[in-house]
């Protein structure tokens, strides 16, 4: 048997062992499965867009969630759950790696955060004819502010109004908010501005006021179990944010009241 014909077997068994082992294996960390599953608050639209016509997800969330897939080279799937306690219950059950929310003293203790990463300017809604100018007169005795339920905006009232009352409502299509405020049920809505202005669009009646209650912060929640995948998102995330990759997507994305967090900002 001539050398040649042994070197010619060897390189075939070499070649058919490669072509027999399967593509780069699923990221046991950040996606045990293979595929990297996220999920953001769908009428969250500081958050994430989802065209209906092509069923695309744009936005911030969901570049930073593409951008975790490249660098673990897995496939991304996006999915937009109706509530926060939606896409906590999603994380916490293991049905998502990854989601994305606003951490609240409400919602500690379910699972791990990243750091901070995003800022959501929170504001208020007022009639067009209320003399109300500034989120600093809302405060008052015998006022109502609206909120929607499970909103970071309303934990954040409710733990600081010291006059004013807080309505919940579960509409977050803004319908409640409208009539509301036309009924004078409410002095005012809160929510963040891009929502707030999105879905009030064509409403004259309303208008918003121009400064603001604070930022949300915005974190990347991971199982409580995963501290490692925590590890690998906050390393990420940092990373994103020297590069301008979170700056680039904030400006891309131009949803109003919406900022890259300074490195050092703490949730409520």
């Amino acid at each position: 048997m001539s050398s040649r014909f042994l070197v010619r077997c060897a390189l075939l068994s070499l070649i058919a062992i490669l072509l027999a082992c399967p593509g780069k294996a699923a990221d046991p960390v950040l996606a045990p499965s293979g595929t990297l599953r996220a999920a953001y608050i769908g009428p969250n639209v500081a958050q994430a867009r989802l065209d209906s016509a092509t069923g695309i997800i744009s936005g911030a969330i969901a570049d930073i969630a593409r951008e975790l897939g490249r660098r673990a080279d897995v496939p991304v799937s996006i999915t937009p759950l109706p509530t926060a306690a939606a896409v906590l219950d999603a994380v916490r059950s293991g049905q998502v790696d990854i989601g994305f929310v606003a951490p609240n003293p409400e919602r500690t203790g379910i699972v791990l955060y990243s750091r901070t990463y995003m800022l959501v300017q929170q504001s208020a809604l007022v009639r067009a004819d209320s003399p109300l100018r500034s989120v600093k007169e809302l405060d008052r005795p015998g006022q109502v502010i609206g909120v929607n339920t499970d909103d970071s905006v309303g934990v954040w009232l409710k733990q600081r109004l010291t006059a004013a009352k807080v309505r919940e409502t579960p509409d977050y299509t803004l319908r409640d908010a409208v009539q509301w405020l036309r009924d004078g049920d409410v002095i005012a809505f809160a929510g963040g501005r891009q929502r707030l202005s999105s879905g009030t669009r064509g409403v004259p009646s309303l208008r918003m006021l121009d400064d603001n209650f604070y930022g949300v912060p915005q974190a990347v929640a991971v199982p409580l179990d995963h501290q490692d995948r925590l590890q690998l998102v906050n390393a990420a995330l940092g990373e994103m944010r020297s590069s301008g990759l979170l700056a680039d997507s904030v400006a891309r994305s131009g949803i109003e009241g919406l900022t890259v967090a300074p490195v050092d900002t703490q949730g409520p």
